[in-house]
């Protein structure tokens, strides 16, 4: 326990920033390990799932089922609060699917919104670093260009890529991991639905008949409050409808797989 508190810092830094690609990827697997233990704070674990978004291919896939693991804990949060509707006996199966579409979706919106900040926080930095001070701060300074410097290398071997592509890297790192990523019929139906809150019409097209049973008001909106998407969210879960028959098509042809490029 100690030795792990005490090279987690050190490890982190290896994970997303070592020169040594295999470095890396056997740093990453060491921290997954760690994990299963509970034994990564929550900032900690998402320092991890940021690199979903990592240049390196290798890098990716080896992060891919650390994400799934914590895709699949929020997924089980959410569907506890879905599952106190009553809507949720009638349509358990495919409101657990719609879920895992929100949470997904909430996952990398809120995991983008963190890099988008650290890449600004790192050019500031980058921007400071011309400034010194003189006498008694000068070694301040020292010590604070030093850790600015060391962030930026962490930062910048996420932000290689522009923002457009970032969905559709994580959806290449989860495309074995998470089978809703591959059914685009579902993610189609989902984004069809009108997830404006408190929206009658998105309770009709969701279904207001389950097995000929017509659902109450309160069923169906417990029901579409579980899955509902921000507006963020429908866009990310549209990239991620476009990674999807992309990917699709690359594999039902046979052909190498080109996810997030033409």
């Amino acid at each position: 326990m100690h030795f792990t508190e005490r090279f987690k810092p050190r490890l982190l830094e290896m994970a997303t920033s070592d020169i040594e690609l295999s470095v890396r990827v056997a740093v990453i697997q060491v921290l997954a390990a760690i994990d299963t233990q509970s034994l990564l704070e929550e900032e900690e674990r998402e320092k991890l799932c940021l690199l979903v978004f990592d240049e390196e291919v290798k890098v990716r896939k080896v992060v891919g089922s650390f994400v799934k693991r914590v895709w699949s804990e929020n997924l089980e949060e959410r569907s506890v609060l879905g599952r106190r509707g009553k809507g949720w006996k009638n349509m358990q199966e495919r409101s657990k699917e719609r879920i895992g579409l929100k949470t997904l979706a909430a996952l990398l919106e809120k995991w983008g919104k963190v890099l988008s900040k650290l890449a600004g926080d790192a050019e500031e930095s980058e921007n400071g670093d011309d400034m010194l001070v003189n006498g008694q701060e000068e070694n301040d300074s020292i010590d604070g260009r030093s850790r600015r410097v060391s962030r930026r290398k962490e930062v910048l071997a996420l932000v290689g890529t522009d923002k457009k592509n970032r969905i559709a890297l994580a959806v290449e790192a989860l495309w074995d991991e998470v089978d809703l990523l591959r059914d685009w019929e579902e993610i189609i139906d989902m984004l069809l639905l009108d997830h404006s809150s408190g929206s009658n019409e998105s309770q009709t097209q969701n279904g207001a008949k389950v097995n000929g049973k017509e659902l109450t008001p309160p069923e169906r909106d417990t029901v579409v409050d579980s899955w509902r998407l921000e507006e963020g969210e429908e866009t990310i879960l549209l990239e991620i409808l476009v990674t999807s028959l992309r990917q699709t098509k690359a594999d039902t042809g046979g052909g190498k797989k080109v996810c997030g490029y033409p």
